[in-house]
């Protein structure tokens, strides 16, 4: 026979009392904020409620557990990654469940800036609309653990854990990134401009870096790759070495570099200096091609304005690039 108390409720109008117990009075800006609940069972059967947590209004994650008739529980902490910030500031965490809500005001101390000499682009670069700009930060100390978080106009971005090529560009270039193509709503003719702010965590110590994009139309624009030799497509893997060459101009003059990935293997081949408004980038390549795997030259300019084109995709010989064996001939 199942009765009351065997029975689990998960109604949204069932009674529970929810409690933040365990939060910071402050955080340095970009650290994670972590925080516990308590969740109480005043009825005398099992309850299933969601608790939902925001940061200042935005959405913060939920979860979801059991608890018994009459009992407390505590779901695992919480966490949320702060944004840096220039000055003192505060955020308000809420934890809601069945209607019942509890709040606290965790203050926000001012961010350290990180040092100019690690930051690229200049901080106030005017771009055309639709162009796409590589920002970066640098390794604040190389034998330190260090992690970028990027916010646009107070909205999280990503991260560099979420993608492998961040840990390849840190070891090779000792530099986090993040690339942002921007718009033009279109609507007027005012220039619209964006905040860009990197927070980069260094073992706990936290540093900001921050960036003012205005976008207009006598802003600078991407550089162009405008030829390629060989030309682009599938490229045979030989027993020996090759070279490629791309010709690539910038329109503002301002070349800087050509960043060589391999895709799948996720590797940098090689990295050419390149400068003014046209020039030439060339790289040898006598190992680690791979069948099927694409070179995708990024051309950065010294204004951090950028391109990027898969060129050619590395195919064994005999091998169709879809996946098919080639047919050959016997002689």
């Amino acid at each position: 026979m199942t009765t009351d108390s065997d029975t689990t409720a998960d109604h949204e109008d069932t009674p529970v009392a929810v409690r933040i117990v365990e939060i910071p009075e402050t955080v340095t800006g970009g650290a994670v904020l972590e925080w516990t609940v308590e969740v109480e069972n005043p009825t005398d059967q099992s309850i299933r409620p969601t608790i939902e947590y925001t940061v200042d209004g935005e959405p913060a994650g939920n979860v979801t557990l059991t608890v018994g008739p009459g009992e407390t529980e505590r779901p695992f902490p919480s966490s949320y990654r702060t944004e840096p910030v220039p000055e003192d500031d505060e955020v308000t965490v809420r934890a809601d469940a069945n209607g019942e809500t509890d709040e606290r005001t965790v203050g926000i101390r001012a961010t350290d800036e990180l040092d100019p000499e690690l930051q690229f682009p200049d901080p106030e670069p005017a771009v055309q609309p639709e162009t796409t700009v590589h920002f970066e930060v640098g390794a604040v100390d190389p034998d330190a653990v260090q992690t970028t978080t990027w916010w646009i106009d107070g909205e999280n971005v990503g991260d560099t854990l979420a993608d492998p090529w961040q840990g390849v560009y840190y070891v090779e270039q000792a530099a986090h990134y993040w690339q942002e193509t921007f718009e033009s709503d279109g609507h007027d003719k005012r220039d619209e401009t964006y905040e860009v702010v990197a927070g980069v965590d260094v073992d706990g110590e936290q540093y900001r870096a921050s960036w003012t994009i205005t976008v207009t139309p006598t802003g600078l624009e991407d550089p162009t790759i405008d030829t390629a030799r060989p030309a682009p497509g599938p490229l045979e893997i030989s027993p020996g070495g090759m070279t490629l060459e791309i010709d690539v101009s910038d329109p503002d003059g301002n070349l800087e570099r050509v960043v060589w990935w391999l895709t799948q293997a996720d590797r940098i081949l090689g990295v050419s200096d390149v400068s003014g408004a046209s020039d030439t980038a060339t790289l040898s390549v006598d190992s680690g091609r791979c069948h099927s795997c694409q070179l995708i030259p990024w051309v950065i300019t010294a204004d951090g304005t950028f391109t990027a084109e898969p060129l050619w995709e590395f195919v064994e010989p005999g091998i169709d690039p879809d996946g098919a064996g080639l047919e050959t001939e016997s002689f």
